[in-house]
């Protein structure tokens, strides 16, 4: 995967309106995961979420947005992320945390309530379609 293929993805499937449960942090950089990689992380996600206390709830019965996300991306998970690369980081947010996409190592790229951002971040778990 190369730091542009997953700018691109980023692009198409991060930008625009937020919207809880549908174009939000999670869903959306699934999406662009899964346009890199052909693999879906929410494919076996069975609760769904309207507003941001719906999603906290979700997180907190699984134990935290880090213990929910291990549980239901059925992927490796990675201590190095490279370009196309799911990664959990942490946030300002409410939640604390939001799903990336890698672009290149170091740099990452979120959904926020504006659109797309792409910035260095500290991540606290990540994923890939690499073993």
């Amino acid at each position: 995967m190369t730091p542009p293929a997953a700018f691109h993805a980023a692009v198409n499937h991060m930008s625009g309106p937020f919207a809880w449960g549908l174009r939000s942090d999670c869903t959306a950089a699934c999406m662009a995961f899964a346009a890199l990689h052909g693999v879906d992380p929410l494919k076996d996600a069975t609760a769904t979420y309207h507003s941001a206390l719906g999603a906290h709830l979700i997180l907190r019965r699984a134990g935290g947005y880090l213990a929910w996300s291990r549980a239901t991306f059925n992927l490796p998970e990675t201590a190095d992320p490279q370009p196309g690369d799911l990664a959990l980081v942490r946030s300002a947010d409410p939640l604390g945390a939001a799903l990336a996409i890698c672009i290149q190592p170091g740099e990452y790229a979120a959904k926020t309530e504006h659109g797309l951002a792409i910035a260095p971040a500290e991540i606290l778990g990540a994923w890939t379609c690499h073993s």
